[in-house]
């Protein structure tokens, strides 16, 4: 007897888990969609703003500048002193901007400023002989077939060029 109510407990339990589980995943396709809804209207969103955004970030940037620019000068200090500082001596500073998008490279340059690269020439190779006098006996064939030189002609060139 103990053990069918213990069977019946683990049925109903399992029955429970089951039906727990349908409702999470429905519950997560519900999430997905409101979540995808979500998405849709802030990309629309975006793109609808997209120049009044573009604008704020200039003007953060520009305003950030700007006020850089204020305590630097409020200290009576220049850029160059900063890059007299012993960190930077014999070395360039490179500021960049969203990736390398837009880059500043302040300081003196240590090696050549673009890539020094000069393709070399294409190398020389060596043609077997034999394949070379084919090659002038296709053309004298080929010379003979169009009517641009006779038979003795041809036949001459041939001994020549065969070595007979």
């Amino acid at each position: 007897m103990m053990n069918k109510v213990h069977n019946s407990s683990q049925l109903q339990e399992s029955v429970f888990r089951g039906v727990l589980l349908a409702y999470f995943i429905l519950f997560f396709h519900v999430l997905l969609i409101l979540g995808l809804g979500a998405l849709t209207i802030f990309f629309r969103t975006v793109i609808n703003y997209l120049p009044w955004i573009l604008a704020g970030v200039g003007v953060l940037i520009i305003g950030s500048w700007g006020l850089w620019w204020y305590f630097i000068k409020r200290r009576g200090k220049k850029l160059t002193d900063a890059l007299k500082d012993p960190v930077f001596q014999g070395r360039t500073v490179e500021v960049t901007l969203f990736g390398g998008l837009a880059s500043l490279k302040l300081g003196q340059p240590q090696g050549p400023l673009t890539i020094d690269y000069s393709a070399p020439e294409a190398p020389k190779q060596l043609v077997d002989p034999a394949i070379l006098r084919v090659e002038e006996l296709n053309k004298l064939a080929n010379l003979l077939k169009e009517d641009l030189i006779t038979m003795d002609e041809f036949l001459k060139a041939k001994k020549n060029l065969l070595g007979q």
